[in-house]
């Protein structure tokens, strides 16, 4: 068997104590301007979505939908939609849900 020098372990690797430890993302994410804006187109094509009164602003990553909606199927339509785009975990609803009254208003 051959002698392991200092330094070096039985497989000749440097020992863990001498190894760097570095971190390295290959991962990239959309600008916070292409997340906004992807967000938006697809809040407005969708026929289901009245977005005069929707607005979508991004900081870090972080979507946040923010407006009013008189529907609990276009707010959740929204979200759903900010979700597949953004990911579950990185849109925030700001959402107001005005229900109207019986008669309309």
């Amino acid at each position: 068997m051959a002698a392991v020098g200092a330094g070096v372990t039985a497989l000749g690797a440097p020992p863990i104590s001498q190894m760097q430890r570095e971190i390295v993302v290959t991962a990239e994410r959309p600008s916070d301007a292409a997340m906004t804006a992807r967000v938006t187109a697809a809040i407005q094509q969708n026929p289901y979505i009245y977005a005069e009164h929707v607005t979508v602003a991004t900081e870090n990553g972080v979507v946040r939908v923010g407006g009013r909606v008189r529907d609990l199927s276009e707010l959740f339509a929204i979200l759903r939609l900010a979700r597949r785009i953004a990911g579950n975990g990185r849109v925030v609803d700001e959402i107001d849900f005005v229900q109207l009254d019986q008669d309309g208003n």
